[in-house]
């Protein structure tokens, strides 16, 4: 029996999606959601005829199999780059809290800003980061000690 997917609390893994412009018409993400029964989260998406990237949350147990399954349809998989703020370097000033599209960099109750890791979606966007007069916000990669499953040694090592 399959798991279920659908019930309860999932832990979920980011992956970032490329779509060339051979397979960007192609219903992948929808054939892998009934393929595996697992839900995949489309956090942003940019895409138009050219290609496209897709930045998705996938359930840590099944992110293996979706990963490998990806790959074979032609899609380049890779983790998402997230922010990162330099407190020592960071003068509060709201130009990054002004910008963020979901929200997560905000001003705490002493007036310094406060970065949320679960509402980033990281290297699709990046307005923070050009936002940032003093440049105390910059893209980090992942590393695979943050990603707590085996996709991140196994499928996502090679591209």
């Amino acid at each position: 029996m399959s798991p279920n997917y659908w019930e309860g609390e999932l832990e979920m893994v980011r992956l970032l999606l490329r779509f060339s412009e051979e397979i960007v018409d192609q219903p992948i993400v929808s054939e892998l959601i009934l393929e595996f029964k697992a839900p995949i989260n489309i956090i942003t998406a940019l895409v138009n005829s050219k290609g496209g990237e897709v930045l998705a949350e996938v359930p840590q147990e099944a992110a293996d199999k979706i990963v490998k399954a990806l790959r074979k349809r032609g899609v380049k998989v890779s983790l998402p780059k997230l922010i990162e703020v330099d407190a020592e370097k960071c003068i509060s000033c709201g130009s990054c809290v002004a910008l963020c599209p979901v929200e997560a960099i905000a001003f705490d109750e002493h007036a310094s800003v406060v970065f949320n890791k679960e509402k980033c979606v990281g290297s699709t966007c990046s307005a923070c980061v050009d936002a940032c007069p003093v440049r105390a916000i910059k893209s980090v990669k992942q590393t695979n000690h943050e990603l707590s499953y085996t996709a991140a040694k196994g499928a996502l090592g090679k591209q």
